[in-house]
């Protein structure tokens, strides 16, 4: 009896010590994540401005874009623009936009709400046993996976839609097609948010754009709704001419 309640007594106590083990492996794992909630505004290039951002101009797409790219562009009528239909801002353009956003970190997503548009994007963290979208799926911002590694949060986006502007779309309308890859890595410098961008699509890019942005932490609510009004979204097209003139004239619905 006594050797019985010795092997018990063990017993307990090496469950006792798993289980403190467990746990202060838990709150490691845990402590490892970065606090990356917050709301972030102020958007500048790190270094300075450069020919791919905060968005690609005329040098950037002299380097990186494929001929059929720039084939592209030149026939492309802005009078096509998802825009003036009140159509999103797509990546990576959108983080040029100098609007505020706000980050929070749940369980198994993070998730970015972006003043432009009334953006929000929901990155599904690894290991969460998250539904997969199926072969034919694709969406306008993409499919984004994400996963911490060390002090930073990688995120990678798949799945994209065709996009006549998901290269770039102010200075030029540079397309992006399906298979645009898109890698982000944020941490904090200080208060401040920084991503490390790579943007990949062998259709329309001969190699990755890539650059550093950072954003000032702010106390500041996001100002929401967007609203886009598409009457107001149109009149921009008035100051730019149609390439087909000839063509019949657009009557735009709502």
């Amino acid at each position: 009896m006594d050797r019985l309640r010795l092997r018990v007594g063990c017993m307990c106590l090496l469950a006792g010590c798993l289980t403190t083990e467990l746990s202060a492996e838990a709150q490691l794992v845990e402590s490892e994540v970065p606090e990356l909630t917050g709301i972030f505004k102020g958007r500048r290039c790190v270094p300075a401005e450069s020919e791919v951002c905060p968005e690609i101009g005329r040098d950037g797409s002299a380097k990186l874009l494929t001929a059929r790219a720039r084939a592209f562009a030149e026939v492309f009528d802005e009078l096509a623009a998802p825009k003036y239909d009140c159509g999103p801002a797509t990546l990576p353009g959108l983080f040029g936009d100098p609007y505020a956003f706000q980050v929070e970190q749940l369980v198994d997503r993070v998730t970015f709400t972006y003043e432009k548009d009334d953006i929000v994007r929901t990155v599904w963290l690894e290991d969460n046993q998250h539904s997969l979208p199926s072969i034919g799926a694709f969406f306008v911002h993409g499919y984004s996976v994400g996963r911490y590694e060390g002090h930073r949060l990688v995120v990678e986006t798949t799945k994209f839609a065709f996009d006549p502007a998901g290269i770039a779309g102010d200075y030029i309308s540079a397309p992006s097609s399906t298979q645009k890859r898109l890698i982000e890595r944020y941490w904090l410098e200080g208060e401040n948010l920084r991503m490390e961008l790579t943007v990949e699509d062998p259709i329309f890019l001969l190699g990755p754009i890539e650059y550093v942005m950072e954003w000032q932490r702010s106390d500041q609510s996001l100002s929401l709704p967007w609203g886009c009004d598409p009457e107001a979204a149109r009149r921009n097209l008035q100051l730019v001419p149609t390439k087909y003139p000839e063509d019949p004239p657009v009557n735009r619905g709502r």
